[in-house]
């Protein structure tokens, strides 16, 4: 080895032992340690994991609120049965015209649901005359918008309804709030250009001859008019599908809905009686769908007796043992009949003991009573119990 190459070597030695090239004890073992050292997890990133976290929430806060929207209908593509359109332009209006009021009626469907619960309730309201309550279609009562419904739910509005909204209002937001059993909320709003959708447009009623006019209508002065003028006298009135026409100078009028009495049900818009057994609120309008009666079930006597056993002459006062029900959880009264020997002495309510020594009894007297309950919708049940007075002490 040369001179030189050695001297480098000689160097390096030198370097090595002394540290200056970090090969020291204290170096190496930096370095062991450094190997070892592991990146702290979870404290650069935290802020990051707690924003996933409060962005999750805030979805799942979301997900569970009620969803509502007003349905969307497609146009000109719906028909009914006389041959009226859909006259909806915007697609949230379901429009037909009702010829024999001569009216529009547009329904504007609002539909909810709640992922995690019920819809609980639902009101309408307008922005010029405040909360509306619908006439139909409305499945809650109308009072108070209650309603019970698992998963999808639906209500309907007829916006030309004037009984239901001001025809002078014209233009206004119309809203449809629901409410969850959680106390929660969801709205959708309609904006109701009122003239544009429940104005009816006159038809065309010239004519030249009959053969230019709709069925059931003439030609008469160049105008098509009804075939049936002058054919009715004035006062006589007309039942029709479920309405009540009156002839007024010799017209017909529009007519009125037939409304149902007592214990009656709409059957192909006659007001037909309910079924035996069955009964039925007043009020069913025989111009729309068919109805039906609630069958009643009437109480029931499960067990009726005497609490005193025997009765003697010396038995100061009778009371019942008795349990009755009624499965339709109605309300049940009644009275209960005492009877001597087949005498009426006294009728009392069930709960009213019998004073037997306000009467003179004598051994082999029959004491009898009868019961008569009644559910007040026709529903009735009886029962009776005697025994024979016996001597004191036998």
């Amino acid at each position: 080895m040369g001179q030189k190459p050695l001297l480098v070597f000689a160097i390096a030695l030198i370097l090595v032992s002394s540290g200056c090239l970090g090969f020291g004890d204290d170096e190496l073992e930096l370095q062991e340690n450094d190997d070892d050292k592991q990146e702290p997890v979870g404290e650069t990133n935290m802020t990051s994991l707690e924003k996933r976290i409060i962005d999750l929430e805030a979805k799942i806060l979301e997900y569970e609120q009620p969803k509502v929207y007003f349905q969307e209908f497609g146009g000109d593509d719906v028909s009914f049965t006389d041959g009226s359109v859909n006259l909806a332009d915007d697609g949230n209006l379901f429009c037909w015209y009702y010829e024999f009021r001569n009216e529009n009626r547009c329904s504007l469907a609002g539909v909810s649901y709640d992922v995690n619960g019920i819809i609980a309730e639902f009101s309408w309201e307008s922005s010029k005359s405040g909360k509306l309550v619908p006439t139909y279609g409305n499945y809650g009562n109308d009072d108070t918008g209650v309603v019970y419904a698992y998963g999808t739910h639906g209500a309907f509005l007829n916006v030309c309804d004037t009984n239901v909204i001001d025809p002078s209002h014209g233009d206004q937001i119309i809203t449809f709030t629901v409410y969850d059993n959680d106390g929660n909320s969801a709205s959708a709003s309609y904006d109701l250009d009122y003239d544009s959708v429940c104005t009816v447009e006159e038809p065309d009623n010239t004519c030249a001859s009959d053969s230019d006019c709709p069925p059931g209508t003439i030609c008469q002065g160049g105008v098509c008019v009804e075939d049936n003028l002058n054919v009715c006298e004035d006062g006589e009135q007309s039942k029709e599908g479920g309405m009540i026409r009156t002839c007024v100078n010799g017209f017909w009028g529009a007519g009125e809905p037939i409304f149902c009495h007592q214990d009656e049900n709409v059957t192909n818009h006659t007001c037909v009686p309910c079924p035996e057994g069955s009964t039925n609120e007043p009020g069913d309008d025989a111009s729309g769908s068919d109805t039906q009666c609630d069958v009643n079930h009437g109480p029931q006597i499960e067990y009726f007796y005497f609490e005193q056993d025997p009765i003697t002459t010396e038995t100061t006062e009778v009371c019942l043992e008795l349990n009755f029900y009624d499965v339709d959880g109605d309300a049940i009264t009644g009275e209960v009949i005492w009877l001597i020997n087949m005498e009426e002495v006294e009728i009392l309510d069930f709960d009213v003991c019998f004073l037997l020594n306000e009467y003179d009894i004598a051994v082999d007297d029959e004491l009898r009573a009868n019961i008569y309950i009644n559910d007040g919708r026709g529903g009735e049940a009886s029962a009776g119990w005697a025994v024979l007075i016996e001597e004191e002490g036998n």
